[in-house]
C-alpha cells in the first residue's frame, strides 16, 4: 500500500480527497494536517468519516509528516505550498498541489495575479500540469503535479482540440460555478442571506484562473491564446458550467467537429462528448467526467463544457494524476 498524507484536510478539496483516497485500493491515508487551534481527529471536524478515518487531524509537522508518507496532497491555499514543497521534495517525496504554486510559470505574471513573489523557483521550472488529456506521458514522470484549476480544466477540455486544430477564434468563456468553488473560508458575498436567489460576476479580466487558462491554451494549441473569460457565481453547492463563444476560422459540419474531439478523446476515460445534446451539471456532479457539446451555424459555434469543481477540478483530477505516476490505472478508486 502506498503512503500517503493530505496537507489542508478541513477544505472542501481536502474533504473531497478523504473521501477518495479511502476508497481507493492502493493507497493508505497516514498523515493529516489543518491549521487548526488544536489537535482534533478527523471524524470530529467531519462526522460522517467516524470509524473510517480516526487519524488526528494535526498543525504541519513536517518533520514528522515525511516519516510518515510517500505521496503528499497539497490542498493549501495559494502562496502556501511553495513554503512546503520544497522540503518535501528534497526528502524525496511526491508533490501533487492543488493550489495554483507550480501552474504560472512567469513569474512576472505570477506576481501580478497572486500579489507576492514566487519563493520556489527551482521547483517552479519542473513542475509539471496536471491535465492528463494533454500531458499523460509528462504526468508519470512527475514528482511535482500542479493540479490545474477548476476554471481552467473546463474551458481548456471544452475548446483545445479544435485550437489546435487551428479551427477556432475570438474565443469566449462565460463560466458560472458553484459555491464551494471559493473554497470553505468565510466570506459575506458567500453568505446565504447574499447568495440565495442571487447570481453575480466577478473579477472582470483580473480573475486568477485567467493566465492559467491561456498559459495552457497557447502551449496545446501552438499559438498566442488571449481568451476573453467571465467567471460568475451561482447558488448552487458545486460544478461548473462554462458556455464558450468562438468563430470558426472556416466552415466546418457538426460530423467534422466531433471527428477532432473524438481524435483527442476517443480513448481518454473521464471526457464525454454528446453529438445530439448539450452536457447539464447533473450529469456530471460527484463524478469525475467532463462533458461537452456543441452547436455550430456557419462559421460560429458554441461549446458547454461540465464539471464538478470539487472532482474533475480538483480532488478526483488529483487521483487521477496520482495514479499515473504511481503507475496504476488511471481511473483506479474514480468510477
Amino acid at each position: 500500500m502506498v503512503k500517503v498524507a493530505i496537507i489542508g484536510a478541513s477544505g472542501f478539496t481536502g474533504e473531497k480527497l478523504a473521501d477518495l483516497l479511502l476508497g481507493h485500493p492502493e493507497v493508505k491515508i497516514t498523515y493529516i494536517s489543518a491549521k487548526l487551534d488544536k489537535e482534533v481527529r478527523f471524524s470530529s471536524l467531519f462526522p460522517r468519516f467516524e470509524k473510517k478515518l480516526d487519524l488526528v487531524c494535526e498543525n504541519l509537522n513536517l518533520e514528522k509528516a515525511v516519516k510518515k508518507a510517500d505521496v503528499f496532497f497539497l490542498a493549501l491555499p495559494h502562496t502556501v505550498s511553495f513554503r512546503v514543497a520544497p522540503y518535501l521534495l528534497k526528502e524525496g517525496k511526491i508533490v501533487i498541489d492543488l493550489s495554483a504554486d507550480y501552474r504560472i510559470k512567469d513569474l512576472k505574471v505570477y506576481k501580478e495575479y497572486y500579489k507576492v513573489e514566487h519563493q520556489d523557483k527551482v521547483n517552479l521550472k519542473n513542475s509539471v500540469y496536471g491535465l492528463p488529456e494533454f500531458y499523460k506521458e509528462r504526468i508519470k514522470k512527475a514528482r511535482l503535479l500542479a493540479n490545474p484549476g477548476c476554471y481552467p480544466t473546463v474551458s481548456i477540455l471544452s475548446i483545445a482540440p479544435l485550437l489546435r486544430e487551428g479551427l477556432l477564434k475570438d474565443v469566449i468563456i462565460d463560466a458560472k460555478s458553484g459555491i464551494t468553488g471559493a473554497g470553505r473560508k468565510p466570506s459575506l458575498d458567500y453568505h446565504y442571506a447574499h447568495l440565495s436567489g442571487n447570481l453575480f460576476a466577478y473579477r472582470l479580466f483580473g480573475h486568477q484562473h485567467l493566465p492559467e487558462i491561456n498559459q495552457f491554451l497557447s502551449e496545446i494549441s501552438r499559438r498566442k491564446s488571449q481568451v476573453i473569460f467571465t467567471p460568475h457565481v451561482v447558488p448552487i453547492e458545486r460544478g461548473i458550467l462554462a458556455t464558450i463563444y468562438a468563430g470558426l476560422t472556416k466552415e466546418a459540419g457538426k460530423n467534422k467537429l466531433l471527428s477532432v474531439y473524438n481524435k483527442y478523446y476517443a480513448r481518454e476515460p473521464f471526457v464525454r462528448v454528446f453529438e445530439n445534446k448539450l452536457p447539464s451539471l447533473k450529469d456530471v456532479i460527484d463524478t469525475n467526467f467532463c462533458d461537452i457539446g456543441f452547436g455550430v451555424s456557419g462559421k460560429k459555434i458554441i461549446i458547454v463544457g461540465v464539471i464538478d469543481n470539487l472532482l474533475k477540478g480538483a480532488s478526483g483530477q488529483a487521483v487521477q494524476n496520482m495514479n499515473l505516476i504511481l503507475g496504476f490505472d488511471e481511473s483506479l478508486g474514480l468510477k
